[in-house]
């Protein structure tokens, strides 16, 4: 059954414990393709390109609700900015979850959140179903739809359409897993990635994908047991692994395998185990491998080199996991407990040649989805962009500028009821300082159950959107997006 995305007072997305039927939250069943006519203010001169956003269009399947935005299937959706219009077009991924859905009666296979009906039987020894919902990047002329636990899916760059999945011309090899958060040196124009592998020893696989689209394998991290890991950092030397205590322990892990439970269940953070660190030679020489405290983030915002330190910053959770994946459940009785902020907090990690690792808060604001001007990725950036969280909202109300240097924050405060997306910043071509250029952030308003894309010009949030484009429908949240100056053609 279809449901229509709830209308919210705005005490409901600033008050309370986290919905599983937010405007975030909510499928958006259709496809569409017009141009934006409901506008305030103007595209900015020298603005040309397309904006491409990723993430769970539709959560539930064959009737079925989901049980976690992790396993919602990956819908498309484009801005495409030219000759003073933006025109938007979403499109659904066609991998076989999604197809089967659209028929069957119940989930028609198991994914990392929800269970197929049917019991144990129905369950055992099957792997999450990919559904192609979590990243977009465009490298080497190809667009791919990114998730973590198995291959890409390539996309059609101007009209979305599926075309199929895409291993490397065989580089990716068995379940072809390819994290969703890959890396870029600008400099060489090689993109890095890993792929979390379980079977038959749990591992990292390091990859680099060179300006033509050839993948090259690097080696591995080798893990003391299995652990979830969602992203990466990258230095001019070196790839950057902080992999926090989330890992599967043996009687859950075995009980996600037979089908008693489902995987992110068998997921939990032991504090006793310490956080790991592991540096990869990007020439692929031998890992190095640290240990510290415990902490927990899902995001890394950069690496580099600062003399002979490496640094590392991320976004540091001060929650327990519990809490964090009820935030992303969507079991009621999960939900309901995810009372914390929204976020982490920037924080930045320095690891010292003898291995001492110290950590320093860059802000205290809460924030995620950390963005930056992507070419200043590997090298010490200045800016830092977030999805923010004032006054300790369980959803994000703002977009926030941490100047890295300095410590100053610059915030853009949404208007009640109005939720943003993952902020990308789009480079002015003329552009001479780091944050010449434009925050492109889809958003969601959640009174009137529609969403709009707002344009900020980087050098000046506070000053509200230079242009705001109203569609014609809500918009379910994107997890991440790019943005390319390609100005794609729809047919």
């Amino acid at each position: 059954m279809h449901r229509s995305p709830p209308r919210l007072a705005p005490s409901d997305v600033t008050e309370g414990t986290f919905s599983p039927y937010s405007p975030y939250n909510t499928s958006l069943y259709e496809e569409y393709d017009y141009t934006i006519d409901d506008v305030e203010g103007a595209l900015p001169d020298g603005l040309r390109g397309t904006l491409y956003r990723n993430g769970p269009g539709k959560l539930d399947a064959g009737g079925q609700q989901l049980g976690h935005l992790f396993d919602g299937d990956g819908m498309l959706s484009m801005f495409v900015m030219s000759d003073g219009t933006v025109r938007f077009r979403n499109r659904y991924v066609r991998t076989k979850h999604y197809e089967k859905s659209l028929a069957s009666k119940g989930a028609p296979y198991r994914a990392l959140g929800t269970m197929r009906p049917g019991g144990i039987l129905a369950n055992a020894l099957r792997l999450p179903a990919n559904v192609a919902n979590t990243g977009v990047v465009m490298h080497a002329g190809k667009l791919l739809a990114l998730w973590e636990g198995g291959r890409p899916t390539r996309i059609h760059p101007d009209t979305l359409d599926t075309l199929g999945a895409h291993d490397f011309d065989g580089g990716l090899k068995w379940l072809g897993a390819f994290s969703a958060h890959p890396k870029w040196d600008f400099a060489t124009g090689d993109m890095f990635n890993f792929g979390l592998a379980m079977f038959p020893t749990p591992k990292l696989i390091c990859y680099r994908v060179d300006r033509t689209g050839r993948l090259h394998r690097l080696g591995h991290v080798p893990l003391p047991r299995p652990m979830f890991n969602h992203d990466v950092g990258l230095t001019h030397h070196h790839m950057v692994f902080v992999i926090p205590p989330l890992v599967f322990p043996l009687r859950r892990s075995l009980e996600a395998g037979i089908g008693v439970r489902n995987f992110i269940d068998a997921i939990d953070f032991d504090a006793t185990r310490g956080t790991m660190i592991a540096l990869v030679p990007r020439d692929g020489g031998r890992s190095r491998i640290l240990h510290t405290d415990p902490s927990l983030h899902l995001h890394l915002s950069n690496a580099y080199e600062d003399g002979e330190d490496t640094v590392v910053e991320l976004v540091d959770y001060h929650s327990s996991w519990q809490e964090l994946n009820g935030q992303l459940s969507l079991v009621p009785t999960l939900a309901q407990t995810a009372t914390m902020p929204y976020g982490g907090q920037l924080t930045r990690l320095r690891i010292t040649p003898s291995g001492h690792v110290s950590r320093e808060p860059i802000t205290d604001l809460y924030g995620e989805f950390p963005m930056l001007n992507v070419k200043t990725m590997a090298s010490q950036n200045r800016y830092t962009y977030l999805s923010a969280a004032l006054g300790g909202n369980i959803y994000p109300n703002a977009v926030a500028k941490i100047d890295n240097t300095t410590g100053k924050e610059t915030v853009y405060r949404l208007p009640d009821g109005h939720l943003p997306h993952e902020a990308i910043f789009a480079a002015h071509p003329d552009g001479v300082d780091e944050d010449d250029g434009w925050l492109l952030v889809p958003v969601i308003d959640g009174v009137e159950n529609i969403a709009s894309l707002i344009i900020l010009d980087a050098k000046d949030i506070e000053a509200g959107p230079v242009y705001q484009g109203r569609l014609r429908h809500h918009l379910p949240l994107t997890f991440h997006g790019c943005y390319t100056p390609r100005v794609a053609a729809p047919a």
